[in-house]
């Protein structure tokens, strides 16, 4: 029946070029095959010639990403590490990070553990901002999209409470983000 209806409407030019206008809003092209469409007329007549151009369009750009997501990867790094559950946290891991670890046993062995007196009582995210390059003059390595986060750590140790603050910073990765926890210098050095 639209079939029928459409070839009926062919032979009136501006009907026609009403019905692609009204085509055009409704379908959507890839941004670079608007090229073709510049030049191509639509019909003759009263109307005279159309046009089909399609409306100007941005190049497309991911958006940068959430700010909560690095949040939760943090929370959940750290309480792995409270957990002692080191094997999990090294797929959280920058490949950067892994290489400078030397591998899953050698993480596992001399990833710092926290003090038996020690407990974590509350662990928050302060502030995360998305910077667009990064460079870690530590490591001289330059990173593009890092999420910097400051944590803060409220602890316990045995009658002594205290509050500290710690920068991290994530790199975007597939499925998320991965951190950049690297070894200490001296764990380096005795490991390499």
């Amino acid at each position: 029946m639209v079939k029928r209806l459409i070839r009926r409407l062919r032979g009136w030019p501006m009907v026609e070029a009403f019905v692609l206008r009204l085509a055009g809003h409704f379908t959507t092209r890839p941004a670079d095959d608007f090229g073709r469409f510049v030049s191509a007329s639509v019909g003759t007549g009263m109307a005279g010639a159309f046009a089909a151009m399609p409306p100007p369009v941005e190049p497309v750009r991911l958006p940068p990403p959430a700010s909560n997501a690095p949040a939760s990867f943090e929370m959940r790094f750290m309480k792995l590490h409270a957990e002692g559950r080191f094997d999990e946290m090294w797929e959280m891991l920058a490949e950067d990070a892994q290489r400078a670890w030397g591998g899953l046993q050698n993480f596992m062995r001399e990833m710092p553990r926290l003090d038996e007196w020690l407990e974590i009582l509350d662990m928050q995210v302060t502030n995360v901002t998305v910077l667009e390059s990064w460079t870690d003059s530590l490591h001289q390595r330059t990173y593009n999209n890092v999420a910097r986060l400051v944590m803060r750590y409220r602890v316990r140790q045995q009658w002594k409470e205290w509050t500290f603050d710690r920068q991290v910073h994530l790199v975007p990765a597939a499925g998320g983000w991965r951190t950049l926890c690297y070894p200490t210098r001296a764990r380096m050095a005795v490991g390499h």
